[in-house]
């Protein structure tokens, strides 16, 4: 029984010693400094509605300790990063506790963001960003890599998370988004030359395919890349003011621009480069044929406006 009760006694005080440790490492950290931007939530993200070039950020600071300094820079839409100084430090003599402020940010046809920084009596500083999203109605891809054979790239294009090219084994997951392929075909008589394709067509043009992918329709158009360019985020109208796109093959030249059309959207391709280059290639039939010069990489942008 003694023994029992010794037990127990070294139990409780391992209990005790337990608790006694968790209190003194538990932390609750308090911010001193705390950016709030009025009528946006937690997520630091307000989104602005379709035509509104302008926002008006409503920044408050409040702090327990004294401020002494405060500055605002313009911040990258994606990753974050800080950019340049948007006009100069706001230095505060004698430091306050409390600080608020408004700042316009003007020219909203793309998405824009700021960081605010704030310095107190202790040299410490602290930062919030903002994002301020517009409606878009035109979706510009980053430079896309895309070829007529299945090499290192792949031959089928989709506009959506800022464009992607695909090969037959990664795309067919995909297939429902992809909106036009790339092959080398004979347009006008037997020479072949790198030409965008309707996907549902490709079977049928001798190449390599996927099935049941939708059809598409492309036209040249006489813009070039500075009207190209020129296309807002937040109007499509240019786009879907466009005739009616009629032909299912087209050939690609660099420094062009077409317009395409599927059953989900209609876009505009600029072709930056063409380049020639050589590969061993899966044929149709499961072979594969080794030639000089016999496939194409293109570097593309497309900016597309989807259909309600």
């Amino acid at each position: 029984m003694k023994k029992v009760t010794e037990i127990l006694f070294l139990a409780i005080m391992l209990l005790f010693v337990m608790a006694g440790c968790d209190e003194a490492n538990k932390i609750d950290y308090i911010k001193p400094v705390e950016i709030t931007f009025d009528s946006v939530g937690s997520n630091n993200i307000v989104q602005v509605d379709n035509g509104i070039m302008t926002y008006k950020a409503k920044i408050l600071i409040t702090s327990t300790k004294k401020i002494r300094a405060f500055s605002m820079y313009e911040a990258n839409i994606k990753t974050g990063a800080r950019g340049n100084k948007i006009g100069i430090d706001t230095l505060f003599n004698p430091t306050i506790n409390s600080f608020s402020t408004e700042y316009v940010i003007t020219g909203l046809n793309i998405n824009k963001a700021i960081e605010v920084v704030v310095e107190d009596e202790d040299l410490m500083t602290y930062s919030k960003k903002l994002l301020v999203k517009i409606t878009q109605k035109v979706f510009t891809s980053n430079v896309v890599t895309i070829e007529t054979a299945e090499v290192y790239e792949g031959p089928y294009y989709a506009s959506w998370l800022d464009g992607r090219s695909y090969f037959r084994h990664t795309g067919a997951a995909y297939s429902s988004e992809i909106d036009f392929s790339l092959g080398n075909i004979a347009i006008t008589g037997t020479d072949t030359v790198p030409a965008f394709i309707s996907s549902d067509l490709r079977q049928e043009k001798g190449l390599l395919y996927l099935p049941n992918l939708r059809s598409c329709k492309f036209d040249l158009t006489s813009m070039n890349k500075t009207t190209f360019d020129a296309v807002p985020n937040i109007d499509a109208s240019i786009i879907t003011n466009l005739p009616a796109p009629t032909l299912s093959a087209i050939k690609a030249e660099n420094g062009k621009v077409y317009v395409y059309e599927n059953d989900t959207e209609k876009g505009l391709i600029y072709v930056g480069a063409v380049v020639v280059k050589t590969g061993t290639l899966e044929q149709p039939d499961g072979t594969w044929v080794k030639k000089n010069n016999n496939y194409h990489e293109l570097k593309i942008i497309t900016k597309t406006a989807p259909k309600n």
